[in-house]
């Protein structure tokens, strides 16, 4: 190779390591700050979701409970989990349910079969902004909202959804890129989205692990039938919109009950 040649190669493998520096680093660094502070920001969302699925009954709650509690006895519901939605379909619930919703149902399932419902729409979009930041217009608030239902549902059905990258990223194609990408062909920053997409919904399947470890240890404390009320009492919509991601009450039950699987570790040489 001649010399002039090589030295023109030289200067071009110079400049694009000056380009790379000037662009590529400070975009990889600003990558890793939102990265940060996306899972900082989850942390506190989780630690709030706790804190609210704890929460002891208050006064009126309480009052609800002893009346679903005797309406147990009368109908001997807890001889099946099934006929625990024949006491929620009670009238002292359902009215419950109307205070929350500001929505007349006919019945428990006539609830569930409404979700989303708009307060718990609402509840969604509210979630997304205080994780994901609130520059988000309405149009894509709405498939972030939609996504945010959809992957929810499909995290019940994994253990772990590190392990289900490949089925986790076709949900993410279908349901969230693509429907961004009609909304906005020329939607800005692509790349710190996919970022944003791949970290948010193994977040989002987290919420429903949230909700189920305080489940169970309510259901340990008080016993499976009033275990299972008080969870429907204070957290009424989640307690709704998780049921509504399994063909009966028994199912959701058991996986309510389901420990996750201890991790393996190798023995000690």
């Amino acid at each position: 190779m001649k010399k002039p040649v090589f030295l023109i190669l030289i200067g071009i493998g110079v400049a694009l390591l000056v380009v790379g520096i000037v662009f590529v680093v400070p975009w990889f660094g600003k990558m890793l700050d939102e990265m940060e502070q996306i899972t900082e920001q989850h942390i506190q969302h989780r630690r709030a979701l706790r804190m609210s699925a704890r929460e002891p009954l208050n006064e009126k709650q309480q009052k609800l409970l002893s009346q679903l509690l005797e309406i147990t006895d009368e109908t001997q519901a807890s001889q099946n989990p099934n006929d625990l939605e024949e006491v929620l379909s009670s009238e002292p619930y359902l009215a419950y349910l109307k205070a929350q919703e500001g929505e007349d149902y006919e019945d428990f399932l006539g609830y569930v079969n409404a979700i989303p419902t708009e307060n718990m729409k609402a509840t969604a979009r509210s979630r997304i902004k205080a994780t994901l930041g609130t520059d988000k217009g309405d149009t894509e608030l709405d498939v972030w909202t939609n996504y945010y239902f959809i992957v929810r549902e499909w995290g019940i059905t994994v253990e772990d959804p590190t392990d289900n990258i490949r089925e986790l990223n076709e949900l993410q194609q279908t349901h969230l890129i693509e429907p961004l990408m009609e909304s906005d062909p020329e939607v800005s920053d692509l790349h710190t989205k996919i970022v944003h997409i791949g970290m948010s919904s193994i977040f989002m399947t987290e919420d429903n692990n949230v909700f189920k470890d305080v489940w169970r240890e309510r259901i340990e404390t008080h016993g499976e039938q009033e275990g299972l009320l008080r969870c429907a009492i204070v957290t009424p919509d989640e307690f709704a919109l998780m049921r509504s991601f399994f063909g009966d009450m028994t199912t959701f039950k058991e996986w309510i009950l389901a420990r996750p699987e201890p991790e393996f570790q190798e023995p000690e040489q």
